[in-house]
């Protein structure tokens, strides 16, 4: 399994990161970059609705996977 297919992999794991059969990342900065607009919508208020804001826990798989894959 490549890099990628690793990164793909955990990224369609990560919760309330949207996946889009139509628009899949062209690369793992893709992947990387829509994990960040992810954290960044619930920092900026944009995820106020209970049902739709990640738990703090839910944040950290998401950091994580940012974190490892931002190399």
């Amino acid at each position: 399994m490549n890099q990628y297919d690793k990164a793909y992999t955990e990224y369609c794991n990560l919760p309330h990161v949207r996946i889009d059969p139509l628009d899949l990342p062209e690369d793992i900065g893709h992947m990387v970059y829509r994990a960040r607009h992810e954290i960044d919508l619930v920092e900026e208020g944009e995820r106020d609705d209970d049902d739709d804001k990640p738990t703090t826990a839910e944040l950290k798989a998401i950091k994580r996977f940012i974190k490892k894959w931002s190399a």
